[in-house]
């Protein structure tokens, strides 16, 4: 039987990179599967591209508390209930302390801890019960890397909220996780606004950091994240899941 038939997942930031890759696995193992898109645009071209795989695709930016009150809203009356919910978007600006304008700084907290807070409260009402929560977070949690000063600390509060959610949630028999990859092929990079040049020299250091010697592949993501979606993490809780080639801990 497949591991999330007659399941309802939703999915921020499903429509590229390890987003995409969960909603393959999702699908796959019988789930109905719903994302976001912030713009028309690109929710027209995620339907066009990717119809047999999202059941639904609902405007929302997640670091607007008002789209993300909207969107669960639209999940909750289509759909009955949401069982999985995975965390996904997430917004990542590199640069030196001196360079990291008030712009900056809100965006990737806006997106990374607001929206994952506030993505929890509005579909609160929905969850299941016996439902899963998987946050997004990253081994930048762990390490001090140069230039990710603020990406890290977002994703330092992702890994703490995982727990307090968990104690929270304990009660209502909703159990929160978090994964966090290593680097991953995924377009990243080439969203900071970086050029090629510096992309391929970041690349390379950070590759060079990975004891496997590689990037992961979202699907190896993908893979944990449908575990953690499934009832055979049922007794796992509270926890961060690392998939980073050994990064974080060789």
């Amino acid at each position: 039987m497949s591991k999330l038939a007659g399941k309802v997942a939703v999915i921020t930031g499903g429509t590229s990179g390890i987003g995409l890759a969960t909603a393959q696995k999702f699908k796959a193992e019988g789930a109905q599967v719903i994302t976001n898109a912030r713009h028309e645009q690109r929710r027209e071209e995620t339907l066009a591209a990717h119809s047999e795989l999202f059941d639904d695709v609902f405007l929302a930016d997640v670091a607007q508390v008002a789209d993300l009150d909207r969107f669960f809203k639209q999940v909750g009356e289509k759909y009955g209930k949401v069982d999985v919910l995975f965390l996904n978007a997430g917004k990542g600006t590199p640069g030196p302390i001196e360079h990291v304008s008030e712009e900056d700084f809100d965006q990737e907290f806006g997106v990374n801890v607001k929206g994952v807070f506030f993505s929890v409260q509005k579909a609160l009402p929905f969850l299941s019960e016996g439902s899963s929560i998987i946050l997004n977070s990253s081994v930048a949690n762990q390490l001090g890397m140069a230039g990710f000063s603020v990406y890290s600390a977002t994703k330092g509060a992702v890994k703490t909220l995982a727990k307090a959610f968990s104690a929270e949630l304990i009660p209502k028999k909703i159990r929160v996780n978090a994964v966090s990859p290593g680097p991953i092929e995924t377009p990243f990079f080439s969203k900071t606004g970086m050029s090629e040049e510096q992309i391929n020299e970041a690349a390379s250091s950070i590759q060079s950091q990975v004891p496997m010697g590689r990037f992961g592949k979202s699907e190896e993501v993908a893979n944990y994240v449908t575990f953690l979606a499934s009832d055979e993490s049922s007794y796992i809780i509270g926890t961060e899941l690392e998939v980073d080639g050994g990064m974080a801990t060789l």
